[in-house]
């Protein structure tokens, strides 16, 4: 065979290896993205679609925003371009938990809707392990297809911190952390579309549940157009 014959050869393998290995979620767009990084006022979507929050008792230092565990949580109103429908979606944002034995079954970081939600769910959360001092990120996401979840492996109540995301495609929800995966699991939620507000550091604001114990750097949201 020819060196060009042998070279295009290795070019057209290179690409369908790159394609096969890209993953669904390359083309999201993003529905909203909170930087986190301003001193008071409410908490900014700079996605350009307007998704801006309120703030409660949150300490905005600037470069991230500090939760208290108690009180402290952002309310974001809802909007179409936070509802994915069928497509996918990816949350994803950098914490730091308080290194310290969790208070609660679960501390949300960014949910929209609730189990009981007409129009189903998705969330972002750390899940609480029979060992208290032990604390995993859980991504759940509940369509009209039936409900998808997946607890990652690894302990994240360290006291460092982490990139968390959860992807949801139409055939997996996928846990990554730090850049790894953490799990996966195959199945399809179907479409999520409810008029539930965006929480992010707790469940709900009333009354106060799975509150927040740490910091947060940024929290985002991508769907598929």
């Amino acid at each position: 065979m020819s060196k060009a014959r042998v070279s295009v050869f290795v070019v057209v393998a290179v690409m369908i290896v790159a394609s096969m290995a890209s993953p669904a979620w390359a083309v999201l767009l993003k529905g909203a993205d909170w930087q986190m990084d301003e001193t008071s006022g409410q908490m900014i979507d700079s996605s350009g679609n307007n998704n801006n929050g309120t703030p409660t008792d949150v300490r905005q230092t600037g470069s991230r925003y500090v939760f208290n565990g108690s009180t402290s949580y952002v309310a974001v109103p809802d909007s179409d371009s936070l509802d994915p429908k069928g497509k996918d979606i990816k949350l994803k944002a950098r914490v730091k938990v308080t290194d310290r034995p969790m208070d609660d079954d679960s501390y949300d970081i960014v949910r929209k809707g609730l189990v009981t939600t007409t129009g189903g769910d998705y969330k972002m959360e750390i899940k609480r392990a029979a060992d208290p001092t032990v604390g995993k990120l859980h991504c759940l996401f509940k369509g009209d297809g039936g409900t998808v979840d997946i607890v990652a492996r690894h302990d994240i109540v360290d006291g460092n911190g982490h990139k968390l995301e959860c992807i949801k495609t139409g055939t997996t929800v996928v846990a990554r952390i730090d850049g790894e995966i953490g799990g996966t699991t195959a199945g399809s939620a179907g479409s999520i579309s409810n008029a539930s507000n965006v929480m992010v550091g707790a469940k709900t604001a009333d009354p106060l549940d799975d509150t927040f114990d740490g910091s947060m750097d940024f929290v985002g949201i991508e769907i598929s157009q």
